[in-house]
């Protein structure tokens, strides 16, 4: 376990000197006593879906104005994507970290702003776990891992109510919609879509989903690639007999899944299969990034993380 743990901070060591070109040098600046923080997206390569990240980003900076906020994308494809179509270089969570290292941050908390505990996200704590692991000039006098969105019960909880405004009724009978035409609530439900996932973390959207069955009448969630699948969906919605649904992402930004597999006009999209059961469809193309209730789950995740810094 010993030769495991000195193999990643070595790889980590490694990783970082060979970036040192695009660099001064490590800790070539002087020591910056303000903190950093460095916002861990998977990352899209959809220009309007980066108003969420921008929204986030925006929250994050009024809620520290001390803290140097940056972020980095996790897809490698998305950032060959946006680099070869808009000359735009957008940096991995490992050459973010030694950016700032290089500038002198020394505190620093890693935000994921992964849904759950996935794979993606256990990929991003094993960058943190090798950077805390380095000794002398590149080390962090202070780095912490901010959890992702559902992470705790309370968390569901939040998660739950900060997405009411969203549906645009209240799902107990009475209306509240901005809408020109109020419907009630027995003629129209949500229905959310997830990415879903093989590892194991997926029971995160069934819990989630309980939640939301708890809270609200007719609000369901599904996953493109993992259960609640869309036939489970599907059947929950004509159990209910709603004629109409609305659909939005359970993502943070509004990008390939929503824009195709969700809201597109191909057969096999959420939108054109509930047309075909005779269910007809309005879409809400907006990220949960741009939801400020579902942000402030973060800014709490992030406060958490600052909170084990030493001194």
């Amino acid at each position: 376990m010993r030769k495991a743990v000195a193999a990643i901070g070595l790889l980590a060591a490694l990783l970082i000197a060979a970036a040192a070109p695009a660099y001064a040098g490590a800790m070539s600046g002087p020591v910056k006593e303000n903190p950093a923080i460095l916002i861990v997206v998977f990352g899209t390569s959809y220009p309007e879906a980066q108003a969420a990240f921008e929204n986030v980003k925006a929250i994050y900076g009024e809620e520290f104005p001390d803290a140097e906020v940056r972020m980095a994308f996790t897809s490698d494809f998305i950032r060959n994507k946006i680099k070869n179509r808009d000359g735009i270089i957008i940096d991995s969570p490992i050459t973010a970290l030694a950016t700032l290292n290089d500038e002198g941050y020394q505190d620093v908390v890693v935000q994921s702003l992964h849904v759950m505990n996935g794979g993606e996200f256990h990929d991003l704590a094993n960058v943190v776990d090798c950077f805390n692991n380095l000794k002398g000039n590149y080390a962090f006098r202070n780095l912490a891992l901010g959890a992702p969105l559902l992470t705790d019960i309370e968390d569901y909880e939040a998660a739950s109510e900060a997405l009411e405004p969203q549906f645009d009724r209240i799902t107990t009978g009475t209306e509240r919609t901005a809408h020109d035409s109020p419907r009630n609530a027995s003629e129209v439900a949500v229905v959310l879509m997830g990415h879903g996932t093989e590892h194991f973390s997926n029971s995160a959207y069934s819990q989630m989903a309980r939640m939301l069955e708890e809270d609200y009448d007719n609000v369901f969630l599904g996953t493109v690639e993992g259960y609640p699948a869309f036939e489970d969906v599907l059947e929950e919605v004509e159990e209910s007999g709603v004629t109409t649904v609305r659909l939005m992402p359970f993502m943070i930004v509004a990008g390939d899944h929503a824009t195709n597999d969700m809201a597109g006009d191909e057969p096999d999209s959420w939108k054109s299969m509930f047309k075909e059961e005779g269910i007809e469809t309005e879409v809400y193309l907006k990220g949960m990034g741009e939801n400020d209730d579902i942000a402030e789950i973060y800014i709490g995740h992030t406060k958490e993380a600052f909170d084990s810094f030493e001194e």
